[in-house]
């Protein structure tokens, strides 16, 4: 019989070889996009495969600094061109050689998010249960599923508009929770949903009454009136 000392090391292993083998199938993933790509990149191909993207935790490049703005909803987001579920991430340079201004690539980002989120079917949300708790998720269809929530409209459409929590644990997943849900529990479903390489570690997002609001830092334990009041709001 092994020991507990042992099963845990075999799954730490299988967790590794899990990780890798991720990593090889993304650069492969990578490489295979980046050779449709033209080089260099004019405007006119890369505008309509532009997308906004949640900024997770990462270090620049000090040659090729990313271009980054803050929502309307308030976290920081980059830009993508997406290369069928891989994405090219916009540097400085390229955004000046486009003659893009952050504001022009986002107001054309999201118009692209609109254009595509609208033709999410409903019936890409599942409904499961973690933790004892019913949750829905829109996950990998589309790659940037959690940047659905710079939408609202369509957020309502997929999720509704009654009172709950919503996660954005990786770029390709949104996950909604009952707004009774404790905030411990709700982060550990979130967690449960990160990729190794892939989490953006952002704090929930919170609708209440048809209105998203980003917890950001704002919010402690306890999802109170008191703490709502000082976050980000965001209404269509």
């Amino acid at each position: 019989m092994k020991s507990i000392a042992g099963l845990e090391a075999v799954q730490q292993t299988i967790q590794v070889l899990r990780v890798t083998a991720h990593v090889a199938c993304q650069q492969r993933r990578l490489r295979h996009a980046f050779r449709t790509m033209p080089n260099p990149v004019p405007w006119d191909w890369a505008a309509p495969r532009l997308m906004p993207l949640l900024s997770g935790p990462q270090f620049d490049d000090p040659d090729l600094p990313i271009v980054r703005v803050t929502s309307e909803l308030g976290p920081t987001i980059e830009f993508g061109l997406d290369l069928g579920g891989v994405f090219a991430t916009v540097d400085r340079r390229v955004a000046e050689r486009w003659e893009c201004s952050p504001e022009q690539l986002l107001e054309r980002g999201l118009a692209n998010l609109r254009d595509r989120a609208a033709k999410i079917a409903s019936d890409q949300v599942v409904a499961g249960v973690m933790s004892g708790r019913t949750i829905r998720v829109l996950r990998d269809r589309p790659a940037w599923a959690s940047s659905t929530l710079l939408d609202l409209p369509s957020i309502h459409r997929l999720f509704g508009v009654h009172d709950q929590i919503l996660a954005a644990p990786t770029t390709g997943c949104l996950v909604s929770l009952p707004i009774d849900t404790p905030t411990r529990v709700a982060a550990e479903i979130a967690v449960d949903f990160e990729g190794p390489l892939t989490s953006l570690f952002l704090d929930p997002f919170i609708m209440e009454e048809g209105t998203l609001h980003w917890a950001g830092d704002a919010l402690g334990d306890d999802l109170d009136d008191d703490d709502a009041d000082d976050v980000e709001v965001w209404t269509s």
